[in-house]
């Protein structure tokens, strides 16, 4: 017989179906339940619970249950179901694995392009849900890591870009500013595009931040240069004028006016000197330094090449080192301008016969960072100047300054680090300062990723103290284990 006869036959020629394992066991489950409960009627019955009606309306229940259940149920409908549902789910089934294996692998590829790809960028829906994105763009958007949470985009401005797309426009790039330390600005470029036959957006973002910094630099600088250089200037052409008009036969009043001038032009190269400074720590304070130095070493360095400038001055300069090295990823020059900018201050609002004192420290934690970077004086005033995010198992290592001048008011410290801002503008001048010592310090700090506090108690003096994060051992071990492997290959 073929098999299309076989199809063909009638349907009482085809044999009766044998009752499947699945029936039998309905059966023999059914069976053990009706033993269960006839036990505990009768056990009911014989301690007097119930009476032989209600024993009797008992079973007729249970009787006109079972019949349902196995109408419900009967085994050849039951089969035949079996069979269809089976038929019709192991399809679906299939299409649905193999589109959940299309998308994971569609999605894979997607991550793999991204991760190409030298900008941060991402794909994600209409609602600002991301299917995929690379490592830069979670960055930005500070996306949860290793899965927390649900990924999406909760900026105001880029989700009114994404409606628009939905309603079928086409949005022009807009420009945003991420808050951080420092700030970074982004071009966003929205496009939209269909990936399995659903709608997608593709953001892809140029980083801006070094071209607004540049210009915020320039524009900081002729402001600042103009407004702090107007006043020597008109001090020379003070000067110049009296030395050609009623001085000009006066040779002992020259000689006086060209030391003034003299100074006044020396004011001026520094401030030149401290305003380039600060733009070109500006321009690169997002760009995080990778060089490996011993913070120790720098600091007794600059303390050993600043004792003869204190012994002019009548200080003394004292180092404290309890710790013998201290590897930080840093900018050598940058650390050097910090320790001498600091050191230098201590020793100008210092009075003679004082001492400086220089401590470094490193392996701290963080809280054990900030006490022994400014919170070692119980009745001072403090306040943190930079603080940034830290890992929480990473170590520190510090350095603080501390004199013993007259202090700082209390009122005066939320300022400190602002440019040109002066505590006593006229003791500022007469010392050699220029305003920007601070705001150096403040920068290179922050583009370091460390701290800066100071704290300050009148009549007893100021302290300043930085720390910065220390190189991890674990990561030394590591790349250590690499060299010694490639060197061995």
């Amino acid at each position: 017989m073929s098999l299309n006869e076989n199809i063909d036959a009638p349907p009482e020629q085809a044999k009766a179906p044998a009752p499947s394992p699945e029936g039998r066991h309905r059966v023999r489950d059914f069976g053990v339940m009706s033993l269960i409960c006839l036990l505990i009627l009768l056990i009911l019955f014989m301690s007097g619970s119930l009476v032989l009606s209600e024993v009797l309306v008992s079973l007729l229940i249970f009787c006109f249950a079972g019949i349902a259940y196995f109408l419900s149920t009967e085994p050849d409908a039951r089969g035949r179901g079996n069979v269809e549902s089976a038929a019709i789910a192991r399809p679906q089934s299939s299409r649905e694995s193999a589109s959940s294996y299309s998308v994971s692998k569609v999605r894979e590829d997607l991550i793999s392009i991204l991760t190409a790809y030298p900008e941060p960028a991402l794909i994600c829906g209409f609602d600002g849900r991301i299917i995929a994105s690379n490592q830069m763009a979670a960055d930005v958007f500070r996306l949860p890591r290793h899965g927390l949470g649900s990924p999406i985009i909760r900026r105001p401005d880029v989700l009114e870009r994404l409606g628009q797309i939905a309603r079928g426009g086409e949005p022009d790039p807009l420009e945003i500013e991420i808050a951080g330390t420092p700030d970074q600005f982004f071009r966003v470029e929205l496009k939209k595009l269909t990936l399995l036959g659903e709608d997608l957006v593709l953001i892809a973002l140029d980083e801006l931040t070094e071209l607004r910094r540049a210009e915020k630099a320039r524009a900081d600088f002729l402001a600042n240069a103009s407004h702090e250089l107007r006043t020597p200037l008109t001090s020379l052409a003070g000067f110049i004028e009296t030395m050609r008009g009623p001085a000009k036969d006066d040779p002992a009043s020259w000689d006086r006016f060209l030391e003034i001038m003299y100074g006044q032009t020396e004011r001026m190269r520094r401030l030149i000197h401290d305003l380039l400074s600060l733009s070109r720590i500006e321009l690169n304070e997002h760009l995080r330094p990778n060089q490996r130095v011993d913070l120790a070493h720098i600091v007794t360095e600059g303390v050993e090449a600043l004792v003869p400038v204190a012994q002019e001055k009548g200080t003394e300069l004292e180092l404290i080192r309890s710790a013998d090295e201290a590897p930080v990823y840093a900018i050598r020059d940058e650390l050097v301008q910090v320790i001498q900018n600091l050191i230098d201050n201590a020793m100008k609002y210092s009075p003679a016969g004082s001492t400086v004192r220089v401590e470094i420290s490193a392996g701290l934690t963080i809280e054990q960072a900030r006490t022994f970077a400014g919170r070692r004086w119980p009745n001072a005033a403090r306040i943190s100047i930079v603080q940034n995010r830290t890992e929480p198992d990473a170590q520190f290592a510090v350095f603080r300054v501390s004199d013993e001048g007259d202090g700082i008011p209390r009122e005066h410290l939320p300022r400190l680090g602002e440019r040109f801002y002066r505590v006593d503008e006229g003791r500022d001048r007469s010392v050699g300062g220029t305003g920007l010592g601070l705001a150096i310090v403040k920068h290179i700090v922050s583009r370091h990723r460390g701290g800066l506090m100071v704290e300050s108690e009148e009549g007893r003096g100021s302290a300043f103290g930085i720390w910065l994060p220390m190189i991890a051992q674990a990561s030394d071990s590591k790349s250590e284990n690499i060299t010694s492997d490639l060197s061995e290959n």
